[in-house]
């Protein structure tokens, strides 16, 4: 690569690094409209402790529910509220009652929305006969419909719910009314009308008004009906507990902290310092960017501890896959020949110590709940992005800078042994 292409390409990738910056975390009026821009970042969810919420106690109509079904009625919230993408929602015992705290959320409508309704699923005929209900189902997701593009939800039969919605099409077909009732507790969601019988694995709930709504039906018929029905108690808003600046607190911090680790690595690697640099900045992007889009995603302060974890994890393989390149290099090989051999050596270690961060990660995801889980999903992200940064753009980024200086091994910070 010759040194006016090197900078040419390091020129657009300024640009575009700076550029992604300001999107991802920049926020402020945009110009000739009258919204306001909301940075990526602030599109990812934050938890209770960084951004507040709403807090509504539950209590069972029965004064006298068993201990089992109250842990039974916490598994199957815990589900619903997961499927809707809280994380780091939290629900607790307080004698017989159930304490939900949600983030993000600014009343008990919205609260019992996300919860989701207590009945079962229910398809009924015109004269309100159920003919099958939620224990046919298989799965459930939430979609959009391929031709209308309205919300919706896919339903799976199970084999028994597939004889039992056949024998249910066949029944409404015979009557006069012709529509098939679906109820979710008492609630009306859909009464689509059937001209024929219908034998098939799959249907669908439409005249569903949002996104947001369809997942919260499809959350609720995948958990189940709760055994125990609620009425609500206590409610309140809950202000953020670490206060209200400590998220941009947390991000001048971690720009700081960057800027250090940035100086740190070209003071002790030269020009590879300067690489490393750069492809941090790209992984940062890469992970707000990925944090934002993920489907789970609330950040806590666990969720911020996972975040600078998988940086220090970063940095770390960088400073492994430079030391290996100066031994390589000191021991008598040529630049070009102990980056390869560096990068050869050093993405086995790398491989090993992250395999294990990340299958450490998954256990926690699938076993814990709340700012545990939260903390696994960073985690696990960041780890993956920082491997893919450290091995292939890093290693691009070398092959960038190498033309920048007329003394490679100076510029490289490399020296030979016996130097």
């Amino acid at each position: 690569m010759s040194k006016k292409k090197s900078i040419v390409i390091l020129s657009v990738l300024a640009v575009l690094i700076a550029f992604m910056f300001l999107a991802c975390f920049a926020k402020g009026p945009v110009p000739g409209s009258v919204k306001d821009y909301k940075s990526i970042f602030g599109t990812i969810g934050k938890g209770i402790d960084l951004n507040g919420g709403y807090y509504a106690v539950l209590e069972p109509k029965n004064k006298n529910v068993s201990k089992e079904d109250l842990e039974s009625a916490i598994e199957t919230l815990r589900s619903r509220l997961d499927e809707n993408g809280y994380t780091e929602a939290t629900i607790t015992k307080e004698d017989n009652n159930l304490r939900v705290e949600i983030p993000e959320v600014d009343n008990a409508d919205d609260v019992m929305e996300l919860i989701g309704d207590q009945g079962e699923l229910t398809f009924r005929s015109s004269d309100n006969v159920t003919l099958l209900t939620g224990d046919a189902i298989a799965d459930a997701q939430a979609g959009y419909d391929p031709q209308t593009g309205d919300p919706i939800v896919y339903l799976e039969f199970n084999a028994e719910g597939r004889r039992q919605f056949a024998s249910a099409t066949e029944t409404i077909v015979g009557m006069e009314t012709k529509t098939l009732s679906i109820y979710l507790g008492d609630r009306l969601i859909s009464s689509p009308t059937v001209n024929e019988k219908i034998d098939s694995n799959t249907a669908q709930i439409t005249g569903i008004e949002s996104i947001e709504q369809a997942t919260t039906i499809a959350s609720v018929i995948k958990s189940g009906a709760l055994e125990i029905e609620f009425t609500v108690g206590a409610t309140q808003k809950m202000s953020a507990t670490l206060g209200e600046n400590a998220m941009k607190i947390a991000l001048i911090s971690a720009g700081i902290g960057l800027l250090v680790i940035f100086a740190i690595l070209i003071v002790f690697y030269g020009g590879l310092g300067i690489a490393a640099s750069v492809a941090l900045m790209i992984y940062v992007i890469l992970y707000v960017c990925i944090l934002a889009i993920f489907p789970g995603v609330q950040l806590t302060f666990p969720g911020i501890a996972g975040i600078l974890l998988s940086i220090g994890m970063a940095v770390d393989a960088n400073v492994i896959i430079f030391d290996r390149i100066k031994e390589e290099f000191a021991n008598g090989k040529t630049a070009t020949s102990a980056i390869n051999s560096g990068f050869k050596r050093a993405v086995i270690t790398i491989l090993d110590s992250n395999v294990t961060t990340v299958l450490a990660a998954i256990v926690l995801w699938i076993l814990c709940s709340g700012s545990i889980k939260g903390f696994a999903i960073t985690l696990f992200l960041g780890v993956l992005v920082s491997m893919f940064t450290a091995v292939v753009v890093t290693r691009w980024l070398i092959k960038v800078v190498r033309p920048l200086a007329n003394d490679e091994e100076k510029f490289l910070n490399l020296r030979r042994r016996d130097a």
